[in-house]
């Protein structure tokens, strides 16, 4: 029996199709299945095509579908775009030929789901317990309700038996959402947020939670400033934007990376350069993070890729910003940010520590705000508690501006000095101890970052013959990689971009002369199930 069914759902934007994704893949939660919601979209607020692949399973999804087995399209045009990426077992459906007649035009994707529910023979009652979940007001969940009923009845049950999967309970999370609750769950108490795809999501979210102070700045430079004067103030504070936002706010990070104060940036990858193509993915920002701005300070790179990761991750950039006293950048990317993916309890549920870091906890009338230590990381202290400077200028141990030679390499060492032993930052799949050098050798070692994770976790799960080290911490590069990827004889990298920037950040910091293949794709969207397979299959034949 089939196990896995990629379904997709197109029509004009402004017809409620990213909700109808919501709605439909939770209430297959209901029913114990494992979801992943792929969406795509122009940049325009009406018409244009709006779509989304709904991929289920009995099992975890990690990667969308080349092929669907089912088409619903909202008008011609949509259904003209998409008709070929059927099966040719597949189902298609043109609305407009259902015969369903709806009160208002903003529930036809109501209507369209209580159609699909009937083509896989589902229970009806879950699909309308998941609407009392999505529309708490009781005149647009009775519209939506009666409108899900019309397409339920104009429809014929396709699949005659189901073996459905134990139910568990599973998050149903964009990358964004599971990115707040991280977040949330460390206090951060200070967003200062220009709305940017595919970052814009999280400006919404955070707006509705009253302990964080959400500021809407007029550019991307006012809002780094805002957040760097928040921290220094003593709040857990964080900016979020995309690649063009981010250009703006280098000179802003590199003042954090002198004055030595924590802040947290997220980066949401889309496709460049410059506007590009604004509603689409891409990996393509990774040395820009890890080398933007002028001079040389340290900083810390994450990369989740998975919503496990984003929730993990979204807590602990917070406490390594205020743990090193330097900028943390948090690298997602608009599929990730945006997609919906499915996780178990015992996966999304992780316990949060709180490391404010070295702070200053009594009146030392000595107190130097950069002090000379072993580790590099100064006593902070925050306004009110002592007096202390603070500017952008190369500074001496209390902060006064300097230009000499001793004090400014003694205070370059200093900072250098931070990050030297965090370690961690990488995963090794499947999760079992490192074979022998002699066992490594013999299998390929394929490489990923961010979000590529998944499909490859997808694809080693039926070739053995693989090993995945999957990188969520992409600088410092882990010392603890290295080592790993010495022992290998052949490596492939797999990630969404034009040059390879894993790859080649991968040669620059192993030991020894190793082959090192790419598997690169940039056209804005994710790697497909099937089309790994035959990239990956095409490079080890």
């Amino acid at each position: 029996m089939k196990d896995t069914f990629a379904i997709k759902i197109s029509g004009p934007a402004g017809t409620g199709i990213m909700q109808a994704g919501e709605t439909f893949s939770k209430a297959l939660n209901r029913l114990g299945f494992y979801t992943l919601v792929y969406p795509e979209y122009p940049s325009q607020i009406r018409g244009g095509d709006n779509n989304i692949q709904i991929v289920f399973s009995s099992q975890p999804v990690g990667a969308p579908q080349e092929k669907i087995d089912l088409l619903l399209a909202f008008n011609e045009s949509c259904l003209t775009n998409h008709k070929n990426e059927v099966k040719k077992t597949g189902l298609v459906f043109d609305f407009a030929k259902l015969g369903i007649e709806v009160e208002r035009e903003l529930v036809k994707n109501s209507a369209g789901l209580g159609f699909l529910w009937k083509v896989f023979g589902f229970p009806l009652a879950i699909l309308q317990e998941q609407l009392r979940q999505d529309f708490k007001d009781q005149k647009i969940f009775e519209l939506n309700k009666k409108a899900v009923e019309m397409g339920f009845n104009k429809s014929e049950r396709q699949r005659q038996s189901w073996e459905l999967p134990k139910r568990e309970k599973i998050f149903n999370l964009t990358g964004n959402e599971a990115l707040v609750k991280g977040i949330l769950a460390v206090g951060s108490g200070f967003a200062a947020i220009y709305p940017m795809t595919p970052i814009n999501s999280i400006l919404s979210l955070l707006s509705k939670e009253k302990e964080v102070i959400i500021f809407r700045p007029e550019d991307e430079i006012a809002g780094i400033m805002a957040a760097i004067g928040a921290s220094y103030a003593g709040k857990r504070a964080m900016v979020a934007t995309s690649g063009g936002g981010f250009s703006l706010m280098v000179e802003g990070l590199g003042m954090a990376g002198m004055a030595e104060i924590p802040i947290v940036i997220v980066l949401g990858q889309r496709t460049g350069p410059s506007t590009g193509i604004a509603t689409y993915s891409s990996q393509a920002d990774l040395k820009f993070a890890i080398s933007a701005g002028q001079g040389e300070f340290p900083r810390i790179v994450l990369a989740p890729g998975d919503v496990a990761e984003c929730l993990k991750l979204g807590a602990e950039a917070f406490s390594l910003a205020e743990e090193y006293q330097v900028p943390v950048i948090l690298m997602t990317d608009k599929y990730l940010a945006e997609s919906r993916f499915t996780e178990t309890e015992t996966e999304i549920e992780t316990e949060t520590e709180i490391n404010r870091g070295k702070l200053l906890n009594y009146n030392n009338k000595n107190y130097c705000r950069y002090q000379l230590t072993l580790d590099g990381i100064s006593p902070r202290a925050f306004p009110g508690q002592i007096a202390f400077l603070t500017n952008s200028y190369e500074h001496d141990e209390r902060g006064f501006s300097i230009d000499g030679a001793e004090t400014r390499k003694r205070m370059m060492e200093k900072r250098m000095r931070k990050l030297e032993k965090l370690s961690g930052g990488f995963e090794v799949y499947p999760q079992t101890e490192i074979e022998t050098e002699e066992e490594w050798n013999k299998k390929t070692i394929l490489v990923s970052w961010g979000s590529t994770k998944g499909v490859l976790l997808d694809f080693i799960k039926e070739h053995s013959d693989y090993n995945l080290v999957h990188f969520w911490r992409v600088w410092p590069f882990p010392k603890e990689a290295v080592q790993i990827l010495n022992k290998a004889k052949k490596v492939i990298v797999v990630e969404n971009n034009f040059s390879g920037q894993m790859a080649d950040l991968i040669k620059t910091e192993i030991e020894k002369e190793i082959e090192i293949k790419k598997v690169l794709k940039d056209d804005g969207r994710p790697f497909f199930k099937e089309e790994i397979e035959g990239l990956i299959n095409g490079i080890k034949s």
